[in-house]
């Protein structure tokens, strides 16, 4: 009867849309498993370090008693402030150094977004750069030191050059790029071997599931795009 085949494709309906949340929910569920997860690949971000309810040093003390070891900070954020606070807490703590990995950023000067009209690094800004994080941060080096911004009117071959002084100079361990197009960094990379210096370690692109319609912030590049697929 017309009833019972309304309610044979009712029942259809509801079996697949049960089937579909089971499904969802297997991908985003979380899966236990005998063997010990490590946190060492997780990189706690500082971003919002000042403004942490309860303060700074409270949620690093947590982060560190989970297992993180890895934070990712930048000069512009807070303008110096998630530096200064890191700091602080890294003094005070009884952490041992040698068991964090520190990544923080510049090469944007005072600038806080990243506009494009910026004045323009130079080896000198940058090196002040650098050494005001590490004043900051009361440590002799990071781990990983990335350019904020790129800036296309500086050659690629600069920022190379000034880099891997900074890494002579053993201020830093490593260095990467933040919102550089995957051109820029084959230039870079190209540079670098041609002139036997280190090459960049390590990038940081915009992603997101969504793609957005324009630039999220000033100056970056986002790989979230069908066209950047291959990125």
């Amino acid at each position: 009867s017309l009833r019972h085949r309304q309610l044979r494709s009712s029942t259809i309906l509801l079996l697949s849309a049960v089937s579909t949340l089971v499904t969802t929910a297997s991908a985003f569920s979380v899966i236990k498993t005998d063997a010990p997860r490590s946190m060492e690949q997780l990189v706690l971000g500082t971003v919002a370090l000042p403004n942490v309810r309860g303060g700074a040093s409270k949620l690093l003390d947590d982060a560190v008693e989970r297992g993180f070891c890895r934070f990712d900070l930048a000069r512009s954020y807070g303008g110096g402030q998630s530096e200064r606070l890191f700091g602080k807490w890294l003094e005070g703590s009884g952490v041992d150094r040698k068991t964090l990995k520190l990544v923080t950023k510049g090469g944007m000067g005072q600038d806080k977004y990243g506009s494009p009209d910026r004045p323009m690094c130079t080896r000198e800004s940058l090196r002040s750069e650098i050494t005001s994080s590490l004043e900051a941060l009361r440590t002799d080096y990071v781990d990983l030191y990335m350019l904020h911004r790129d800036d296309l009117r500086i050659p690629a071959e600069d920022f190379v050059d000034w880099m891997n002084e900074l890494k002579t100079d053993g201020l830093i361990k490593r260095w990467g790029v933040s919102n550089w197009s995957l051109r820029r960094i084959h230039h870079a990379c190209a540079y670098a071997e041609t002139t036997g210096q280190d090459p960049l370690t390590a990038t940081s692109p915009q992603l997101s599931l969504a793609v957005p319609g324009n630039e999220v912030w000033p100056s970056t590049h986002s790989v979230s795009c069908p066209s950047k697929l291959g990125e």
